[in-house]
């Protein structure tokens, strides 16, 4: 499981370099889909990467403030403060512990069941649906997406294959 959420992080470091070289206007810009702009969506990415973590770790419930962290450094900075608290959950899951089930209280008074393995898959899918989004929207606007491939150590110069050297 930790393998996945390497992948994924390593996808979001990408998702942030790609960013740099974008113009700020054009990251704050409104968009169809995902959070309502690209860097709304890589907020929305880390929070509630964090706030599902936190509900099953602790049961409680905490969702950060976009407007705190309304620029790339600030959302970068904040995914990369997040990831040791998140990795060390997600180091926890085994697959005994695949089914652990955990009640969680809602803001409404209400309880939620909460299903670790299912809650980590979901977590893995959540931010591998929203890079596709960003993906869309940077060729929208002319800009490459960053090259993010299946394999933590692919190379892309050295890939024989479809699409790759021959």
């Amino acid at each position: 499981m930790i393998e996945l959420f390497r992948l994924n992080w390593k996808m979001r470091e990408e998702w942030f370099r790609w960013c740099y070289d974008v113009p700020q206007v054009e990251l704050d810009a409104p968009r169809i889909g995902g959070s309502g702009s690209i860097l709304g969506t890589l907020f929305h990415i880390v929070d509630t990467e964090q706030y599902w973590i936190r509900r099953f770790a602790y049961g409680t419930e905490h969702h950060y403030d976009f407007a705190e962290h309304a620029d790339l450094d600030a959302v970068h900075f904040l995914s990369r403060r997040l990831r040791p608290f998140v990795e060390e959950v997600v180091r926890s899951w085994t697959p005994e512990r695949d089914r652990e089930v955990r009640i969680a209280p809602n803001g409404d008074g209400t309880e939620s069941e909460l299903v670790f393995g299912d809650l980590l898959r979901w977590l893995i899918q959540h931010e591998a649906h929203h890079a596709g989004q960003l993906t869309v929207w940077a060729r929208e606007l002319g800009f490459p997406p960053p090259l993010v491939c299946a394999w933590p150590d692919f190379d892309p110069d050295g890939a024989e294959g479809a699409g790759g050297k021959r």
